[in-house]
């Protein structure tokens, strides 16, 4: 894994340029909602991945790294669009830069490009998880078990276990199907062996029973034993074996099919009135049929689902709680339809066997009416063959079966009605022959006995290898499930543990005894937590929104730690620290201080007194933090500490760029007079939409700042301290007299120095309001230290007004008489 060092962004989502060192150390960016953080978490997930998270997954549909990528200004041109990142790799102990341009994501230029760094770089590419997003938190907590499975193994990089596990599932039930098959085959080839030798079993005393006096009429030895080799018709030679045909066997296997057909009508009956009947409960009941069909889409859309409008058609709702209990109220009516499915094909299952026995009749007639030369019933038997195989094929899917409702009222056999007429010429036609002399007889019972024993054989065989087959993958797939749980119990145990102490800590005195239970079945993940020891409860059950966004958190660090153990060395959290509850985010410090101290955070947050409190912990610290102001489409995020703008706006008039540098002055001033009346307490007009314009903010702030000064001069006399006096009139003097303070006087009465019209300058006119304005801010610093003056304690009776360094330290606290 890799540290940042520096971060170089041109025209990527928000930001038109932006430069960023972050000193491989944990960063906080702080500033309002709008301001371009999320856009500098974008540039450099893109930057390391070449992907955008915010531009995939649910709600996201349209949208891509190509056309959204970019500026908005930029859009026709993702050339401009790219980023660069100098990081260190601290297991190669080396350097790198690495820059990808959006019109060529897959395409990164790597400095040096040595392949220890290339593949360092490539792991990280692998890894979009290193960013969490406040939408991604709750993923791992209030989900489904299934999709929590498959969240976290996408976490872990585990997805193949679970792809593994259902291709076994598949295998062995395709191999239970095939099992199926074959003894039904047994069973078919059984019973026409059977009713060749007129017994009631197949057993070897029954079977010789049959046999031998045949052999004996041959004067042919009799056979003793039965073994797996023993041929029936042993003795007779070639020569004496005559063509398959015994007259009488040929006349069972015709009753037998007639028989048959005598019960069809009765045959499964109950099983395709059951089928009837929960079609005609689909019927009653659309939607529940509706369910079914669109499972998987409810599913996916359940997935999608960020925000009030439905992912699937767009139909706005009043909540997005209202649409994800419409679409999980549509999943569990088809759980109802999901049972009924499986009733319809296990009817449907048996009417495939029956269909089978019929199948293994019309086989034997089909040799007999070829043997007889009847073109016209083997044709017919051949169609009823080839619809009842369709039909065998329609009986084992749900879809086939809903379209069987006609045929199976009117009789699933569909037997053509000109068959028993044929079947029974067919019959006639084998009667009329002369009968056989009792040694032709013998020899060709003999003949076919062993050719259907030979079947017979042959299915037993290949049932044994299915049987094999299937025991072998049931025994496979258990297994495997068995080992995957096993070793998934050690890996939650140690995420869970880990998660739990994490947890404990950040609501330290709260949940002291807190614990946590994953468990891991077939393709879920149960997730149940302690509520003040009164037992295991899914999260959402007792616990606040808070909490349970404390525990996402937690949760996606303990996985980060167990996957990267060591090598866990940088994570993007992208306004999710505002999850944990504001009494416990020095916890949060502490946490990833102790537990993480050599993982670098990059961490967002529109919450300025968790920026303080981060700072105030030791997380980071005024150089390993920054912080924006605002935004414009224009100008992308716009820095409040820029130490660097009065550069910028000489190199802009350098250029001619009168605009270029009023803009960055304006808002230089609407920082600087932002910032100055928080620290001042300065009284604007109160707003309470907070939106307070430059030309509000900075004359309060100059009227606040002569007040202190006046003040501070009178506190000084009452102690009789002539100095701090004269140090006081001397900077309210000094204020007064700055052009910069009279131009912010004059604006409400001359708007020719009014800041909106400064952009209509020239640059010889706008170079006497830069100057005038630097050293009007000049006076509202400390010369030594450069920090903004500031009141102790802010409220509303201040004591000092000062600067960080006390080189400028008023006093404000009268003398008691």
């Amino acid at each position: 894994m890799i540290k940042l060092e520096t971060a170089h962004i041109e025209e990527v989502r928000g930001i038109r340029k932006l430069d960023i060192d972050f000193g491989k150390g944990t960063f906080a960016i702080s500033g309002p909602n709008g301001s371009g953080k999320s856009g500098v978490i974008d540039a450099i997930e893109f930057g390391l991945t070449g992907e955008i998270g915010r531009l995939t997954g649910r709600g996201t549909k349209g949208l891509s790294v190509s056309e959204h990528g970019p500026h908005v200004d930029k859009v026709k041109f993702p050339d401009a669009a790219f980023v660069e990142l100098k990081v260190f790799i601290p297991a190669l102990g080396k350097s790198a830069t690495l820059t990808r341009k959006v019109s060529a994501p897959s395409k990164p230029k790597i400095v040096p490009a040595d392949s220890d760094v290339k593949a360092a770089l490539a792991e990280i590419a692998d890894h979009p998880e290193v960013t969490l997003a406040r939408r991604d938190i709750l993923r791992f907590i209030l989900v489904e078990p299934t999709k929590r499975s498959e969240e976290i193994q996408a976490i872990l990089k585990l997805e193949e276990i679970g792809q593994t596990r259902a291709a076994l599932n598949t295998a062995q039930n395709k191999l239970q199907t095939a099992h199926k098959s074959a003894s039904n085959l047994v069973q078919s080839s059984r019973d026409t062996l059977q009713r060749h030798l007129q017994i009631a079993t197949s057993g070897a005393s029954e079977l010789l029973a049959a046999v031998n006096p045949k052999r004996e009429a041959l004067g042919l030895p009799k056979l003793e034993k039965l073994t797996s080799d023993t041929q029936l018709d042993a003795g007779l030679s070639d020569a004496d074996k005559l063509p398959e045909f015994n007259k009488q066997s040929v006349l069972r296997d015709l009753k037998a099919t007639s028989d048959v057909l005598g019960k069809l009508a009765d045959s499964a009956k109950d099983d395709a009135t059951a089928i009837l009947a929960g079609i005609a409960t689909l019927e009653g009941d659309p939607a529940l049929l509706r369910a079914l069909q669109r499972r998987s889409l409810v599913e996916k859309g359940l997935d999608l689902v960020d925000g009030p409008e439905c992912p699937l058609c767009d139909h706005p709702w009043p909540d997005e709680d209202h649409l994800l209990g419409h679409l999980k109220a549509k999943l569990a009516k088809s759980e109802d339809a999901g049972t009924l499915q499986t009733s319809l094909l296990k009817s449907g299952a048996a009417i495939a066997q029956h269909a089978d026995t019929l199948l293994g009749l019309l086989r034997n007639a089909l040799r007999i009416a070829k043997a007889e030369g009847d073109a016209v019933c083997a044709e017919l038997i051949t169609a009823w063959g080839t619809d009842l195989q369709q039909l065998k094929g329609q009986l084992s899917n749900f879809d086939g079966l809903i379209g069987l409702k006609d045929r199976l009222a009117d009789g699933w056999s569909r037997m053509p009605t000109e068959f028993p007429s044929k079947l029974a010429e067919l019959e006639a036609k084998v009667q009329a022959k002369p009968d056989q002399s009792a040694a032709i007889e013998a020899q060709t019972f003999l003949t076919t006995a062993q050719l259907r024993l030979n079947d017979y054989r042959d299915a037993m065989r290949k049932n044994e290898a299915a049987k094999v087959a299937s025991t072998s993958g049931k025994a496979a797939y258990d297994t495997y499930c068995r080992a995957m749980e096993d070793e998934l119990n050690a890996l939650y145990e140690a995420v869970q543990d880990d998660f739990s102490t994490f947890y404990r800590l950040i609501n330290e005195g709260d949940e002291v005894k807190f614990t946590a239970k994953l468990t891991p079945s077939e393709g879920r993940l149960d997730f149940d937590v302690n509520f003040y020891e009164r037992g295991l409860f899914p999260p959402g059950a007792y616990h606040s929104e808070g909490h349970q966004d404390g525990m996402g958190v937690c949760l996606y660090l303990a996985l980060m730690k167990r996957m990267f153990g060591k090598n866990f060395t940088i994570a993007l959290l992208d306004d999710v620290v505002m999850s944990v509850d504001s009494g416990h985010r020095y916890q949060f410090c502490k946490l990833l201080k102790t537990h993480f101290p050599d993982t670098q955070f990059i961490i967002t947050t529109h919450d300025r007194l968790w920026a303080e409190q981060m700072r105030s912990a030791g997380l980071v610290t005024a150089k390993t933090s920054l912080a924006f102001h605002s935004w414009t489409v224009d100008t992308g995020p716009l820095v409040e500490s820029n130490a660097d703008i009065w550069d910028e706006i000489a190199a802009a008039l350098a250029k001619g760029k009168v605009e270029t540098a009023a803009h960055g002055l304006r808002h230089h001033l609407e920082y600087a007079s932002r910032h100055l009346a928080d620290q001042l307490g300065a009284r604007p007009v109160f707003r309470a939409d907070g939106n307070y314009e430059l030309g509000e903010l900075l004359p309060s702030v100059l009227s606040r700042v002569k007040d202190l000064y006046g003040k501070a001069a009178d506190v000084a006399q009452s102690w009789g301290n002539v100095i701090a006096k004269e140090a006081a009139l001397e900077r309210k003097t000094t204020l007064s007299g700055s052009s910069g303070a009279s131009n912010v006087e004059q604006w409400a009465v001359n708007k020719a120095v009014h800041y909106n019209e400064w952009a209509n300058f020239g640059k010889k006119d706008f170079e006497p309001v830069v100057t005038a304005f630097k050293e009007l801010l000049e006076c509202l610093r400390c010369k030594d230290c450069q920090s903004w003056l500031y009141v102790t304690p802010r409220g509303g009776s201040p004591e000092s007004l000062r600067c960080q360094c006390t080189a400028v330290n008023l006093n404000l606290k009268v003398k008691q008489k």
